[in-house]
């Protein structure tokens, strides 16, 4: 190829790249426009919220009951992504095993009876693809990710399962992930499997709420000694809500025990921030109230 040729096949090359540019821009454009119309029809932002609390006070309760009742005549449905394995007792006994709540736990087990992550979050994440198409058909109300904490652990299993078959592969034999030495560097990698099921879930156009439990937070490294409760997520994932939801049990002087709702933090209606409801009483009738603000999408 002489020089000519050369540079008029370059020139060619840039056209055409030029006009693949262009047509990127035109289909881009058009899911902006859709993006922007779609928010501007909405009357509300959809709810990306957080419900933080130690077992049995009503976390997936909670999240289940986020309809009002003129969307549950309308059939609006509520889709769960079940990593905790509670939500079909509640559904059950409280909902009247309601086909418009669709529960899913992704939870593969391998033959020694450990989990397998790997499948288990490619199952979560086809279940949020599956959400996807169904919001595109409409009537979808909220998807709910019960078991943050414990997406959270099978991050840190994923990671040990990688790290243990690079050490076989260097010669090294271990026989059990619990004794991995794991650096600093390496913990990235968990982040990133986590993250990965997070950010998907982000970006549906429906309410979302994400529950998880809470663990021991300790003083002393020596003698580690109990100090209080924090979240079981990874630090940098209240950053990722809007509003935020703890729910805890007091007991009232006649033995009757109230599940109280406090509202942490909020984006979109901070004179709510504070507000503290009385979801659930054990007062002789077995009461549940729920929140409103949170069926009504103004938390």
């Amino acid at each position: 190829m002489n020089w000519t040729t050369e540079k008029s096949g370059n020139a060619v090359n840039e056209a055409d790249k030029e006009e693949e540019e262009k047509s990127y821009f035109q289909l881009q454009k058009e899911v902006i426009l859709r993006q922007i119309k779609a928010r501007l029809e909405r009357d509300r932002a959809f709810l990306c919220c957080s419900i933080t609390g130690n077992p049995k006070v009503g976390k997936t309760g909670t999240a289940m009951d986020c309809r009002t009742e003129e969307e549950i005549k309308n059939g609006m449905k509520v889709l769960i992504l079940d990593y905790d394995n509670g939500a079909e007792p509640t559904w059950d006994s409280c909902w009247d095993r309601d086909e418009d709540i669709v529960i899913y736990n992704p939870t593969a087990i391998r033959a020694d009876g450990a989990i397998d992550w790997d499948t288990t979050f490619k199952n979560g994440r086809a279940f949020v693809d599956y959400a996807t198409e169904l919001i595109a058909e409409g009537n979808i109300k909220a998807f709910i990710l019960d078991g943050v904490d414990k997406i959270y652990e099978g991050a840190s299993d994923v990671l040990r399962d990688h790290l243990v078959k690079q050490q076989t592969r260097e010669g090294t034999i271990i026989l059990d992930t619990d004794s991995v030495r794991v650096s600093p560097l390496d913990w990235k990698i968990r982040n990133r499997v986590y993250n990965r099921l997070l950010d998907k879930m982000m970006v549906l156009e429906c309410d979302r709420f994400f529950i998880t439990h809470m663990k021991p937070l300790y003083d002393n490294i020596n003698v580690p000694v109990p100090v209080g409760e924090v979240p079981d997520w990874h630090k940098s994932t209240p950053a990722r809500f809007n509003q935020m939801l703890h729910i805890r049990k007091a007991v009232t002087p006649d033995g009757s025990t109230n599940y109280i709702a406090r509202l942490e933090a909020s984006k979109t209606n901070s004179s709510l921030v504070g507000s503290e409801w009385t979801i659930f009483t054990t007062n002789g009738d077995n009461t549940w109230y729920g929140i409103p603000e949170l069926r009504e999408g103004t938390l």
